[in-house]
């Protein structure tokens, strides 16, 4: 059962899809009594949705998430197949479809009794990982089907993992006509609230073990940077923030800023506006000649390696 977050495939899709997301959000983040948790959730997405649209429509008028994670799914059952377990593999998104009572409910039909639980998330978080997990198994309880269900939790330093976005980060380092030691490598992660880390969600912790990891194995001679984007809201959040810090760079000198999108394993909003668009014209405007972005893993052969491994050891 690969877990993702999920993502509006069409522009008609961005409202319902962003109330979906502030009714999982909400909770955790404003202080409202329960029974106002979902029209507050449609007063905030109603009022975003207009912005939240320009940003899709700039992308091609939906996200890409949903046929990318698809790909995943069926390149990790070939994998499986590959090495003598052919196992189904079901996709559940968090706000989005398939949601989590599609996914288990063709698992039910098909009498599956043993599930593994694989989030397409690298890092742990209580917003994603913690959320997709409770959700499903809300969704178990209420259908009333409940197999054994082994948890992956992470794999943020994974080899294979490490070994796909090193892959991808030389191979986007090497169209740099500056030289090596001038370009700034910024490994840019979704941020989060600090009251998260406070209250002891490891997401800090283990992105900087993926920054690690993946810093190992490109052994980059130029400086390297860990920032954070996709704020949401006036409260504190991790730092630096991804623009600040490109803005930063440029004032010191630096003339060359290859991102990677090191929380993110498929293309969507937060990469091909964000990033391309928006950071990389934040990079123009402070005088960066060269501005390139690292592709998500996606379904890069290492990658799915990671997954397949992760099944087999949930299995064993």
């Amino acid at each position: 059962m690969l877990a993702q977050l999920g993502g509006p495939e069409r522009l008609d899709d961005v409202r319902p899809f962003l109330y979906n997301f502030f009714v999982d959000l909400i909770p955790d983040n404003i202080p409202v009594p329960a029974p106002l948790i979902k029209p507050t959730a449609w007063l905030i997405s109603t009022f975003r949705a207009p912005y939240s649209r320009k940003l899709y429509a700039s992308i091609g008028g939906g996200s890409p998430l949903r046929a990318q994670s698809q790909a995943q799914a069926d390149a990790l059952g070939e994998e499986l197949k590959r090495r003598n377990a052919p196992l189904p593999v079901y996709l559940a998104m968090r706000n989005w479809t398939p949601h989590s009572e599609d996914a288990l409910r063709a698992a039910q039909a098909d009498r599956i009794q043993r599930l593994v639980f694989l989030p397409l998330y690298p890092q742990y978080s209580f917003s994603t990982t913690r959320s997709s997990l409770s959700e499903l198994r809300r969704v178990m309880h209420a259908i009333g089907y409940e197999p054994e269900l082994a948890v992956v939790d992470q794999y943020c330093d994974d080899p294979d993992y490490s070994a796909a976005v090193a892959d991808l980060t030389r191979q986007t380092l090497r169209e740099f006509a500056a030289p090596a030691a001038d370009v700034h490598l910024i490994f840019s992660a979704h941020g989060l609230p600090m009251r998260y880390i406070e209250r002891g969600d490891p997401y800090l912790e283990q992105v900087h073990k993926s920054v690690a990891a993946v810093s190992a194995r490109v052994v980059h001679t130029g400086p390297v940077h860990v920032a954070f984007q996709s704020r949401l809201g006036p409260e504190k959040w991790l730092e630096p923030a991804t623009e600040l810090l490109i803005e930063r760079l440029a004032a010191e000198g630096a003339r060359a800023v290859c991102v990677v999108p090191i929380a993110f394993v498929s293309e969507h909003v937060e990469t091909l506006n964000e990033i391309d668009i928006q950071y990389a014209d934040v990079a123009r405007r402070a005088g960066i000649a060269e501005f390139k972005r690292v592709p998500t893993v996606q379904t890069h052969p290492a990658y799915i390696a990671c997954l397949a491994n992760a099944v087999e050891r949930a299995i064993a």
